[in-house]
């Protein structure tokens, strides 16, 4: 149930116009927020999408914080992206990009992570 949850947000999150920011963000919250949890129901979600657009591309994201301090300008929302995870698994569906990483969101209690955006990765 909560994997068909998850879908329906991001189709609900797909649909949308986008505002002056040029993306959307969710935070999806997984049956148990465990790492290891939200890690599986991760890999569970990227399983499905990936039946509906090919296998993802991992995308690290370790290095933007870097580049930004260096002074090169990491457009939104993958700097949020960056600040937040270590790597996504992305797509690329109907001329937008669609992410997937695990974020922690408090103490102990993990988060999918999920982002739209038709800004291209830098």
């Amino acid at each position: 149930m909560t994997l068909a949850r998850h879908v329906a947000t991001l189709d609900l999150l797909r649909g949308r116009p986008f505002r002056d920011s040029g993306h959307h963000l969710a935070e999806l919250a997984a049956a148990d927020p465990s790492e290891e949890q939200t890690e599986a129901e991760r890999t569970a979600l990227a399983q499905l999408l990936a039946a509906r657009w090919g296998p993802p591309d991992r995308l690290g994201l370790g290095t933007l914080s870097l580049r930004a301090g260096r002074g090169e300008h990491i457009p939104a929302p993958w700097d949020l992206l960056g600040e937040a995870v270590p790597d996504v698994e992305l797509w690329r569906a109907d001329g937008r990009w669609i992410a997937l990483g695990v974020v922690r969101a408090a103490e102990d209690a993990y988060r999918i992570l999920l982002c739209v955006t038709a800004v291209d990765p830098p």
